[in-house]
């Protein structure tokens, strides 16, 4: 059995919306997320997130739409289907399967939320960008996240110079890097994440 990420986007959400988005996330026995990010055309975006142990992609792929459609008849209106697994995961793509399932990497950093000019000019030269959970009292935190379509060792190698980079005026301190086997809509990050 694998850990199998889900990640079901929606459409963004008004205020008056964001309990009930959360009470349905918790009832399917999912996180909440409110990820809100520095520049890009969807700003805003709602997402459930659960790991779940499971034997393949096939499995998590019914498993994402079993969710979707609790969250579409919740009134939520699920933009994208995303699933990860940590790195060492990457074995199981199926970049053959369709545009969907072209795998990348991606990694995740908590940091001080300090300087902010400075530090997204800092990710900003490492190709990486910058975000929030807008559930959490996040003010003094952002997540940079790097992502590369590339090889495992051009990802690795460019993580290595972001973490560096980073560690004397902003220590990461809780990181995490994974591979998505399948992004439903990967343009909604359009104007955020290029690379």
């Amino acid at each position: 059995m694998t850990p199998f990420e889900l990640h079901l986007t929606t459409a963004p959400l008004p205020d008056d919306q964001l309990d009930g988005f959360v009470a349905l996330c918790r009832q399917l026995d999912a996180k909440p997320l409110l990820i809100e990010l520095a520049r890009g055309a969807v700003m805003q975006q709602p997402m459930l997130s659960k790991v779940q142990p499971l034997p393949d992609l096939p499995a998590a792929l019914a498993l994402a739409a079993a969710d979707a459609r609790q969250l579409q008849a919740g009134g939520f209106a699920v933009q994208r289907v995303k699933i990860e697994v940590p790195l060492a995961g990457g074995h199981l793509a199926t970049p053959g399967a369709g545009a969907a399932y072209q795998p990348y990497f991606e990694w995740h950093g908590k940091v001080a939320y300090e300087r902010a000019a400075e530090l997204l000019a800092l990710c900003q030269r490492h190709g990486a960008h910058l975000s929030a959970n807008g559930l959490r009292d996040a003010a003094g935190t952002r997540i940079v996240t790097l992502r590369e379509y590339g090889t495992q060792a051009t990802f690795e190698a460019r993580v290595a110079a972001l973490t560096r980079a980073l560690q004397a005026s902003w220590p990461v301190q809780k990181s995490q890097a994974e591979c998505c086997l399948y992004d439903s809509n990967a343009g909604l990050d359009r104007g955020w994440l290029t690379t």
